[in-house]
């Protein structure tokens, strides 16, 4: 946040006022997949314990389909109250146009965050905590500073926004398919 700050500050202070009005939308909007989280990782973790390995595959799966199914409903709901949501906020000028943009196109995207928090749980809970650390520095840096930078010179503050949700999904997939990986190799050790 403070390094996307600083890269939206030179657009104004409307659009930083828009960016904290998104800050402030993200954890009241998507507050339950940051939940999910807490919630899966015992799952994953009690099964690995029992040596229920179809049932360790089925926790991440739903887990990931929760986080799907929660995002778009959301994003659905944001997309269709997006002028109010703005309003609610007294936002005008670039702080409306980044708000709206964010309800419009963006909080779709936190699917993926989603699906790298619950991959995280797995991490955490199947002897792997080390990647958990690594998805997410490397989300917090090279899936969002380059990404940051670009995005703004290609489209301004909504480039910005845009940029950051591509960087988000690259290391939402990635964490996502490498989980299944290391699920993979638990039940492939099980069996022998």
């Amino acid at each position: 946040n403070a390094y996307i700050t600083y890269e939206i500050a030179p657009f104004g202070d409307e659009a930083v006022a828009g960016f904290a009005i998104v800050g402030r939308l993200v954890p009241v909007a998507f507050g339950i997949i940051f939940a999910l989280a807490g919630s899966v990782g015992p799952i994953i973790g009690q099964n690995y314990g029992a040596k229920r390995h179809d049932r360790v595959r089925r926790a991440l799966t739903d887990g990931l389909l929760f986080s799907a199914l929660y995002t778009l409903a959301t994003s659905a709901i944001l997309f269709l109250f997006r002028h109010q949501v703005a309003e609610a906020f007294n936002a005008a000028g670039r702080s409306r146009d980044l708000v709206v943009f964010f309800c419009t196109f963006i909080g779709i995207s936190w699917a993926f965050a989603g699906g790298q928090f619950v991959a995280n749980a797995a991490f955490n809970n199947l002897g792997r905590a080390s990647l958990s650390s690594w998805f997410n520095w490397g989300k917090a840096t090279l899936g969002t500073i380059p990404f940051a930078i670009i995005g703004a010179k290609l489209g301004g503050p909504e480039g910005l926004l845009a940029g950051t949700a591509l960087g988000s999904a690259i290391f939402g997939v990635a964490s996502v398919i490498v989980a299944y990986r290391i699920v993979r190799r638990s039940e492939s050790g099980a069996a022998r």
